[in-house]
């Protein structure tokens, strides 16, 4: 007769963070915030800076073509500015300035991901692991890290994941098509609508809380729609990117070391749906939409204001 099997334990967020205590302390919470830090200042400031500049380039292309029609009807006194992009145009944008950003991070990122995923107080240095004993050793800083990382598998491995990474920019692509959107549909007090206004107009301080909680909104809306369609790319490229052998807390919440290398992103995806489901695509997506959407609200809040105080001296 056959022995009736074991219920299986499904992680929670809450046992998640319980063991993350238990074996690493409060601090182990913390773990990967240096080059977390380092590639989300880089990330969106670079993000940024190139979107809003392609941004205007292609506004004054469309300004240029729209007076040339103009001239050619006749019409040139009847010129009227080109403030917004098209949906297309913004993702467009969006999507460029996001592989660009690729390129410069995805090697930050991967050090995040595996710091993250990484036990630094296993004591043992080594574990049972199926049949053999595996050497494991946890990085020490994001510099031990990158040269444990090159030392090991070559610096080609710092890019690991990057093939999903760059159809990831979609998510940058998709949040700033939703924020536009919001930003124009329900949006009272744009900066195009500031402009309007007469120079010695100023602001009120409830017309500038009012803006800054409809940038909150918008913008942790759009983060968690972009999120939410595209995290099966984050959960695979997340796969690639870990070490291969590593040790890590199992369901039951008992140490143990774990060997997963993935051959590449068909293999990745085909082992994710064939062990774990379509579920397995979503694994950690509510704990990241937590994480994500007050950051991101934040980061629009900063970006407006700065955007529109840069306006004002113009």
């Amino acid at each position: 007769s056959r022995k009736p099997q074991q219920p299986r334990h499904r992680p929670t967020i809450a046992s998640s963070l319980r063991n993350v205590v238990k074996y690493e302390g409060f601090m182990g919470l913390y773990q990967g915030l240096s080059p977390a830090l380092v590639a989300s200042a880089i990330s969106w400031g670079g993000y940024f800076f190139l979107y809003e500049g392609m941004k205007k380039r292609v506004l004054a292309a469309r300004q240029k073509r729209h007076e040339q029609s103009l001239q050619h009807s006749g019409k040139g006194g009847n010129s009227i500015k080109v403030e917004r992009l098209s949906a297309i145009e913004n993702f467009s944008a969006a999507c460029l300035a996001g592989a660009v950003m690729v390129c410069l991070t995805n090697p930050m990122w991967l050090i995040k991901t595996r710091m993250q995923l990484q036990l630094r107080h296993f004591k043992d240095g080594t574990a049972q692991g199926g049949d053999a004993k595996i050497p494991v050793r946890p990085y020490r800083n994001m510099f031990d890290a990158a040269s444990t990382i090159v030392r090991e598998e070559g610096p080609m491995a710092l890019y690991k994941g990057a093939s999903v990474a760059f159809v990831m920019v979609s998510h940058g692509g998709i949040q700033f098509v939703a924020y536009e959107f919001l930003k124009t549909h329900f949006g009272t007090y744009t900066r195009a609508e500031r402009a309007k206004k007469e120079d010695h107009e100023r602001i009120s301080v409830l017309e500038a809380l009012e803006d800054s909680l409809g940038y909150l909104t918008m913008g942790a809306t759009s983060k968690i729609l972009a999120s939410t369609f595209t995290y099966p790319l984050q959960v695979i490229k997340s796969r690639l990117q870990q070490r291969a052998d590593a040790v890590d807390i199992s369901q039951e919440g008992k140490i143990r070391v774990k060997r997963r290398e993935y051959k590449g992103v068909a293999d990745c995806v085909s082992r994710i749906w064939r062990n774990e489901g379509a579920l397995g695509f979503f694994k950690g997506c509510v704990p990241n939409a937590l994480r994500v959407a007050p950051s991101s609200a934040i980061t629009f809040v900063v970006y407006e204001t700065v955007m529109d105080a840069l306006g004002s001296q113009r």
